[in-house]
């Protein structure tokens, strides 16, 4: 007996229930919970219409804002592999992940439209879609294990792979999502999203509308949007740390008391970031751990536990991302691949029923090992309390001098410093490879904060060179990725190796 998802049938009893409530608004415009579905129903027509099958990869690159959720509902209801591509990809980007995934139609905007046909691909612009409602009653359940979801890792350790979910783990995923909410959601609730609809910020606003709640969804960190959002009042604010950063910098002194549960995960959420969100939030931050490959959450510390751990616990290597949530199973594995003991570090290993079916490559595609395991590259350690402290990932592991070094802990150790700082190495016939680290837009003295704070770690921990970037190159995820800040580096300046090493400035 083939499993079938009904996900036309949610989405109509979603609109019936909630059918005048807003769903989602940008800032300017929004759409009613009936509005939405209808909209999402016509373009499964379209899509069907088109020959489109279950599991067919269909893309699309759309920026936050109101048609991304619809067009979103819409592909999965034909129960085709939706295939977002984040909007901050390079063309040449764009073109290399539509040919891995075998992307052969394309939902976008009419102004992205011809790029998309210029590679022979059918492109559908949304302004094109009939605004006659479509029928959910007549849209049929969708076959469970057809791939449901394709998305792109962020690449930063080569060429992006493409990860693939199945309907079902599409299903499941969601319905954990909303088990893992300390709050539940409901009519008047409103959750502020400001990352891209292609990760994140899709799977926390299906868990709010399916409640009836309205999502604020931003394009990008607008701090005119976004403070008039939070002075009409949300409930829930997803901001991971480069977001909360900015938030922290612009409303420093606020207080936003309406403010009930902040979503923070992503990367990791250094002490110092904590203290100033907590004091314009409260003590509402929940930290989670999730991969591409895993969906959302891996792992939860809820507010009070974060609390008590930012305020009380900091200890040890890596920062603590809480307790498996629920139905994951976390394992930490030597190189052996034995399990560790308590608080020692090793590669972390998942297991879940909504994580990734395989991946794709160049190589084409590769389907989980035989234990239904997957291997994340990060490292990590679990406590005595049974909670995950990722330490750092296995590629970025310095080897300096003899020590292996986790460039996290050094970046955690100079937080604070800059708004952003950023480690990474250089090679070094002397000593394997040389520490350095670049801040982001610093102030002149930073050096001299910087040294200072690099006091706290052993000596050989400690960068050998400290620059300052206007910027810092970052992925479509908002990732600094540590390879680049690498080559751009070699380009400013030379390595004078030796015992005591030194970067002199190439001339220009």
């Amino acid at each position: 007996m083939t499993t079938l998802i009904p996900w036309a049938g949610g989405l109509k009893t979603q609109a019936d229930h909630f059918g005048d409530r807003v769903a989602v608004t940008d800032g300017e415009r929004e759409i009613m919970h009936r509005a939405l579905a209808d909209r999402a129903a016509r373009l499964a027509e379209v899509l069907l219409a088109t020959g489109v099958k279950p599991g067919e990869p269909v893309a699309t690159f759309l920026r936050n804002g109101i048609p991304a959720v619809w067009a979103s509902y819409a592909i999965k209801m034909t129960g085709a592999a939706e295939t977002p591509l984040n909007p901050a990809l390079t063309e040449d980007e764009r073109r290399y992940c539509v040919r891995l995934a075998g992307v052969r139609r394309v939902i976008t905007s009419a102004a992205a439209a011809p790029f998309f046909r210029s590679l022979g691909r059918d492109a559908i612009a949304v302004e094109d879609i009939p605004t006659e409602p479509g029928d959910l009653a007549r849209l049929p359940p969708v076959p469970a294990q057809a791939w449901g979801r394709i998305i792109f890792t962020s690449g930063t350790t080569g060429r992006p792979k493409a990860i693939v979910h199945t309907h079902e783990a599409r299903w499941i995923a969601n319905l954990l999502q909303r088990a893992t909410l300390p709050y539940a959601p409901a009519p008047g609730t409103r959750a502020l999203l400001m990352t891209p609809f292609t990760h994140g910020a899709a799977l926390i606003s299906f868990a709010f509308l399916e409640y009836g709640a309205s999502v604020v969804l931003l394009d990008g960190v607008d701090l005119p949007k976004v403070e008039a959002a939070l002075e009409a009042g949300v409930d829930h604010v997803f901001a991971p740390p480069t977001v909360l950063a900015k938030l922290v910098g612009a409303f420093e002194g606020r207080v936003f008391p309406r403010v009930r549960l902040v979503f923070c995960g992503t990367s990791i959420l250094t002490p110092s970031l904590y203290e100033k969100a907590r004091a314009i939030f409260g003590p509402v931050v929940r930290v989670t751990y999730g991969k591409s490959e895993v969906v959302n959450p891996i792992t939860v510390l809820p507010p009070d536990a974060c609390d008590r751990y930012y305020r009380e616990e900091v200890i040890g290597e890596g920062a603590c991302v809480g307790w498996p949530g629920p139905g994951v199973e976390v394992e930490v594995r030597r190189d052996d691949g034995s399990r560790c003991g308590a608080g020692e570090i090793g590669e972390v290993h998942l297991r879940a029923r909504h994580m990734l079916a395989g991946h794709i490559d160049e190589g084409g595609f590769h389907a989980l090992p035989p234990d239904g395991y997957h291997a994340t590259g990060d490292l990590g350690r679990i406590d005595v309390l049974g909670r995950l402290h990722l330490v750092g990932r296995t590629a970025d592991v310095i080897k300096s001098g003899g020590y292996k070094i986790h460039p996290e802990e050094i970046e955690r150790a100079l937080a604070g410093t800059a708004t952003t700082v950023a480690v990474t190495t250089l090679p070094s016939e002397y000593w394997g490879e040389i520490i350095v680290a670049v801040a982001e837009d610093a102030p002149l003295d930073w050096e001299v904060c910087a040294r200072a704070a690099a006091e706290t770690l052993a000596k050989y921990k400690q960068p050998r060179a400290y620059l300052r970037f206007e910027s810092l190159p970052r992925n479509p995820q908002g990732k600094v990725p540590r390879g680049r800040i690498r080559a751009e580096i070699l380009e400013r300046y030379k390595l004078v190796d030796g015992p005591r090493p030194e970067l002199a400035p190439k001339p220009r």
